[in-house]
């Protein structure tokens, strides 16, 4: 039996004695379901566009450094691409936000804020990578506005997130007045109609409340993971046998989970993944080379850093074109990570140049790592490779470790640069490692 003929049988039972009780109830559960309804569906496409906002602003990001650093003007094009993107999602979001002044006014700070942040990029899109003091400080103060961009789109989420836990709230209230219905009902029907009260209350107020439960999970969990939602909403599909409105918005619930927990996914994916090589990318490289500088300084651990450099890359670029080139370099990340263990964190650290951070790992262990690298690009069949200068495509690699050959982060960074191009000035395709620090 559907939900909507167990309401029409309370109805026909009920109309015997006190009709204005049944169709209390009747109009109190057709609110329900419309305003859910609703609900549900507006907050999907509100976190869609909000997750795109960020992607799309992780994308622009992305492809302006690589314009800046190439001159590609594909990479511009890209970049515009997501601007576009963005400008879209604000004007969505206002429509979205209309009669809501709190929610107007922060969708119009990330807006104003993104318009700053696009006029600073304009500008160090025309630099083409020359870097000097005033592109420098251009560079930190879009940096720190890009920052704030993110910032204040979480706030947003955080917003709509106070919106949901409003929406929840009424949700309850709801369900406890059907249960005051139900109370009122059987204790003045015939001992029939309390069974079917029962029945009814058990085949669709407790539903109810379990899905307002889930929904509350969504609140508690801060959408970081979505993953109790739908395994609650999947389960409580299984349960019930019929198809009725109350199955279907338990599936509308698990589709708003999975699109929010794979929106969410991606975005992280995204911020920490180098796009072309999916290798990490220097921004999350930076952060673990910290986290592990940190740490080993607390216990007393080693840190070992490789720095790899394809060999006359530029000749190679030159003479092949730019996609057997970046074909070159993602076949290259291929081995690096293929090598690596499972504790190592390989990363693009711009351009051709590549990086690993290693764990726990003394210099001798590092340097046989990036032999043993070194020789797998040399074996390597590169397309194309015969008219490199050389004969082959090869490359070198500097090798320094965290205490012996520096002090903190950066100067394990410059140590290992160093030991990079002393293997370049000593004819490439070779392993060099940095001496110790002079104490």
């Amino acid at each position: 039996m559907t939900f909507r003929s167990k309401i029409i049988l309370l109805l026909l039972v009920a109309v015997i004695v006190a009709a204005i009780f049944p169709i209390f109830s009747l109009l109190q559960l057709n609110t329900f379901d419309k305003d859910f309804k609703i609900y549900v569906g507006e907050r999907v496409n509100e976190y869609v566009n909000t997750s795109e906002m960020n992607k799309s602003l992780i994308r622009y990001d992305s492809n302006l450094w690589k314009y800046v650093a190439s001159g590609n003007p594909n990479w511009l094009k890209d970049a515009q691409e997501a601007k576009r993107t963005l400008e879209r999602n604000i004007t969505e979001l206002l429509q979205v936000a209309e009669g809501n002044i709190e929610l107007t006014n922060t969708v119009q700070r990330i807006q104003a804020m993104q318009e700053e942040y696009f006029r600073k990029a304009e500008v160090i899109a025309q630099s083409k990578g020359t870097i000097d003091e005033k592109s420098s400080k251009l560079t930190k103060e879009y940096n720190e506005i890009l920052v704030k961009v993110f910032n204040e789109t979480n706030r947003l989420n955080e917003l709509k997130q106070n919106n949901l836990r409003k929406a929840s709230v009424s949700v309850r209230e709801q369900v406890n007045q059907l249960r005051e219905v139900s109370l009122v009902l059987a204790s003045i029907f015939l001992p029939i109609l309390i069974i079917v009260g029962l029945v009814i209350y058990s085949t669709t107020a407790t539903p109810i409340e379990k899905l307002t439960k889930i929904i509350k999970s969504v609140s508690e969990n801060d959408f970081k993971d979505m993953s109790a939602v739908v395994k609650g909403s999947e389960e409580f599909i299984e349960k019930r046998k019929s198809n009725d409105e109350i199955s279907r918005l338990a599936r509308a619930l698990r589709n708003f989970g999975q699109q929010i927990e794979d929106k969410t996914n991606e975005l992280e994916r995204l911020i920490i993944t180098d796009e072309k090589t999916k290798l990490f990318n220097f921004r999350h490289f930076k952060s673990e080379l910290q986290s592990e500088i940190a740490r080993a300084k607390r216990f007393g651990e080693f840190v070992s850093l490789i720095m790899i450099d394809a060999d006359k890359f530029k000749h190679y670029n030159d003479t092949n074109g730019h996609v057997l080139g970046d074909e070159a370099l993602i076949k290259m990340a291929k081995l690096i990570k293929s090598l690596c263990r499972e504790t190592d964190k390989p990363a693009r650290f711009g351009g051709e140049e590549f990086a690993i951070l290693l764990p726990k790992t003394g210099k001798d262990e590092a340097i046989v790592l990036a032999e043993r690298i070194r020789k797998a690009i040399e074996e390597a069949v590169f397309v194309n490779q015969e008219k490199q200068p050389d004969g082959n495509f090869t490359a070198s690699l500097g090798v320094a470790t965290y205490p012996e050959d520096c002090t903190d982060a950066e100067t394990l960074v410059n140590a290992a640069d160093k030991a990079l191009y002393k293997a370049k000035e000593k004819g490439r395709n070779r392993v060099e490692a940095s001496p110790p620090k002079m104490l």
